[in-house]
Parts: C-alpha cells; sequence; structure tokens
C-alpha cells in the first residue's frame, strides 16, 4: 500500500517541489481543515442571530467592496514590504483577526465588521500566489495548484465533523468553537510557516530597488498603468484574466462556498441540517479522486479539454439544482458529484494557465487587478444575488449558469486568438507489451 501511494504522479510531482511553494503547501492543512470545519455553516450561524438572507447579500457585497480597495493596494503593498512581510502581516489581520470578531458577533454590525477585517484577504492572496510560484517553473506551478487544490479538498473530508457538533451543541454554540478553533490554528500555522519562508529572487530585486528611493515617492497606490499597457500588448492574458475573475464571483454565489447554499439545501429542499454536512464530504472525496488520479495525467502540453469538461459539468450541476424537487437527497448528492468532477478539473488549470501567461515584475500587478475586477464585480453580484434570493432562491443558480457560460465563451475566444484546440491533436502513446502488468 506504501508503495502504491508512493507512485502516485501526485506523490511524485510533489517531491518535485522546492523552497517557498514546498513550503506553502505542507502548512496549508493548517488553514485547510479549520476552514473546512467553520465554513459550511457560518451563514446558519447568521441566520441563527437573526441576520436575514438580504442582509447577508449585504454581507457579501460589502466583503468585496472594501476587497475591491484592498486589492487596488495589494500589488504596491506587496512589492513594498515584500511577498514574505506581506503575507505574515494580511494573513494574521485577515484570518484569526476577524474570525474572532465573527465568534463574538451577535448583531449586523459585527459581522460587518468581521466582513470588512476579512477583505483584506484580498492583499494576502496577491502576496501568498507569488510566494507560491514565483520561484517555480511552469511544471511546479501546475503541481503547486493541484497539489493545493488536493490539501484543501481534502481537508472538506472533515465537514461531516462540523455536522455531529451542531447536532449536539447547536448551531451558535458549535459555530463559535469551530471559530475559536480555527482561529488559533491559522495563527499558528501562519507564524510558523513565515519562519520557514525566504524572500522570492523578484521580491528581493523590487525591495532592492526600492530601498533606494523615498518612501513619499516610492509609495503610492498603484493605479494598475503599466498593468494596463501590459494587457493592451497582450489581449490573450485579459481574456485568461476575465474567465478567472467571471469563477472567481460564481464561487461564493453558486457553489458550496457560498452562503446561500446551506439555507438553500435546508429551507428549499428540505433536507436535514445535521445531514448536509454529509455533501461537503461528498463534495471533497470526488474532487480528490479528480485531482490525484486524474489531473497529473493530463496533458502538460496546449490541451484545453480540462477546462472546457469542468464548465460543462458545472454547468450540469446548475441545471440539476434548478430542476430538483425538495426532498431529495440522492438528486442533490448527484448535483454535487457533479459539480465536484467539474471543479476538480478547471479550477487548477485555470489557475496554472494564468500563472503560465503573466509574467516576471508584472505579475504583482496582474494578480492585484484580477483581485480587484474580482471585489468589484462580486460585490455587484452580491447585492444583486441577495435580492434575487429573497424574491426566488433558485434564481442563485439561474445566474451562476448565466457566469460561467460567459466563462465557456471566453474560453473560447483564447482558443481561436492563440490558435489552440480543446483536444490534444496527437493520440497518446500505446504501452509497450512488456509494461503491462496483469
Amino acid at each position: 500500500m506504501g508503495n502504491k501511494l508512493r507512485n502516485l504522479e501526485i506523490i511524485k510531482s510533489f517531491k518535485t517541489l522546492k523552497g517557498n511553494t514546498r513550503i506553502s503547501i505542507l502548512f496549508e492543512p493548517m488553514w485547510g481543515i479549520p476552514y473546512a470545519l467553520y465554513n459550511f455553516y457560518l451563514s446558519l450561524y447568521m441566520k441563527g442571530q437573526g441576520i436575514t438572507d438580504q442582509q447577508i447579500g449585504y454581507l457579501i457585497g460589502i466583503n468585496f467592496i472594501t476587497g475591491a480597495i484592498f486589492a487596488l493596494a495589494s500589488g504596491a503593498i506587496t512589492d513594498y514590504l515584500g511577498r514574505k512581510k506581506t503575507t505574515l502581516i494580511f494573513d494574521l489581520i485577515s484570518w484569526p483577526t476577524a474570525l474572532l470578531i465573527y465568534m463574538v458577533a451577535n448583531n449586523f454590525w459585527m459581522f460587518v465588521l468581521a466582513s470588512v477585517v476579512n477583505s483584506m484577504v484580498r492583499i494576502v492572496s496577491v502576496s501568498f500566489t507569488l510566494m507560491l510560484v514565483e520561484d517555480a517553473d511552469d511544471d511546479q506551478r501546475k503541481t503547486a495548484f493541484t497539489v493545493l487544490n488536493v490539501m484543501n479538498i481534502f481537508s472538506g473530508l472533515f465537514t461531516p465533523l462540523a455536522g455531529v457538533f451542531v447536532k449536539n451543541l447547536g448551531i451558535i454554540r458549535a459555530e463559535r468553537m469551530l471559530l475559536g478553533f480555527a482561529a488559533v490554528s491559522m495563527a499558528t500555522m501562519m507564524i510558523l510557516r513565515n519562519r520557514c519562508y525566504t524572500e522570492t529572487k523578484v521580491g528581493m530585486e523590487i525591495l532592492k530597488e526600492r530601498e533606494e528611493k523615498k518612501f513619499s515617492t516610492d509609495f503610492r497606490f498603484n493605479l494598475f498603468d503599466s498593468t494596463l499597457e501590459y494587457l493592451k500588448k497582450k489581449p490573450s492574458v485579459f481574456i485568461v484574466m476575465s474567465i478567472l475573475v467571471l469563477f472567481n464571483v460564481y464561487l461564493p454565489i453558486g457553489t458550496l462556498n457560498s452562503l446561500y447554499f446551506a439555507p438553500y439545501l435546508t429551507e428549499v429542499l428540505k433536507q436535514d441540517e445535521s445531514l448536509i454536512s454529509v455533501l461537503g464530504g461528498i463534495n471533497s472525496i470526488v474532487i480528490l479522486l479528480i485531482l490525484v488520479f486524474l489531473v497529473p495525467r493530463l496533458n502538460k502540453k496546449d490541451s484545453l479539454w480540462p477546462l472546457c469538461a469542468g464548465l460543462i459539468l458545472q454547468l450540469s450541476s446548475l441545471l440539476v439544482f434548478i430542476i430538483i424537487p425538495p426532498g431529495s437527497f440522492l438528486a442533490v448528492a448527484s448535483a454535487i458529484t457533479l459539480y465536484a468532477l467539474g471543479f476538480g478539473l478547471f479550477r487548477p488549470r485555470i489557475d496554472s494557465l494564468f500563472a503560465e501567461v503573466t509574467e516576471g515584475k508584472e505579475r504583482a500587478g496582474l494578480y492585484g487587478l484580477n483581485n480587484t475586477l474580482t471585489s468589484i464585480f462580486s460585490a455587484m453580484a452580491g447585492f444583486f444575488s441577495g435580492k434575487i434570493y429573497n424574491i426566488s432562491p433558485v434564481s442563485i443558480y439561474i445566474l451562476s449558469l448565466v457566469i460561467l457560460l460567459l466563462c465557456f465563451i471566453g474560453l473560447i475566444s483564447y482558443t481561436i486568438l492563440e490558435k489552440k484546440a480543446f483536444f490534444p491533436r496527437n493520440k497518446l502513446p500505446r504501452r509497450k507489451k512488456d509494461s503491462i502488468q496483469s
């Protein structure tokens, strides 16, 4: 059994990772597991304290509006402080600090404060991503994004444990306990990981350049002038960024990460409150199987079929959510399975594709702009989704379906512009007879 695990492609690929890339992944479970435990029931925790569906929409919108403001400064802050220092400071603020506020919150305005503090993650998402990819080559980046997703999805296997706590302690007590555990685990991880990190090569070059300049002329909020010029010269990068932005807008609205997901299951589809956490486990198992056994074997060249297939499967999942009648757990589980298959194929490939098409010192600005656009459009979608959910909950999944269709159009545009094919032109080589084991 041990030999079989060591022979898995993903394990072999992980062994090629070095430095900051390897460290980022090794520490990820200390963030991922507590996040999976508390996040699944966060919306029901809010509703248990009097927060309405409309207010949940406001909270999503507020989070992304303030996130857009922080994202505007993210590239400049990351370049000025360095990738390593930025990651430590804003990770500690946006996660442990925000979670402690959530833990003691008992009214709408306390939840607003927690959302605003958490939105500083728009800064750290740039610096952390650069720590992950900047010193790695293209193959290592593909592996890093795949393994990172494996780590976070594996964490989802612990979601049913949250259901046990909710069943025995009630939603309020259980969620506060899980939030406290998450705050402690994440803070510990961030401090230990920072001790192992070293500044990236590009980061050190930028810091060295900035040491020769004065604060007043050097540090300013970068409005992406050079980044926009870069995108004008490379429209294919703009298309990939647009697809990534749209997908990131869709995630907090029409997936398991949505604050509407648990209320929709319990209130509209009439599923048991403590049982729905099992769906998180199903989701994690399916995505893990895809990431561990299929994704590492995919063509590493220019084939885009995983992106295409991933979108089609997720669209199918949304259609199931739109048409299924209340009370059918099997139908809900089927929809989750389709989503998991699609997410497992699409997410690591779109992340690695964006890392590939960006380059050099422009990366911080490109990721900062990506986060800014994501925040702006997510804020608009958050306010809008709260209103339409109030009128007709199923409209959330119709909106999500439209967003994924736009992603599909973007993917087609990219293939035409870059003259790439969805499917590999060359067939896989046949195995030699003597290599086949019975």
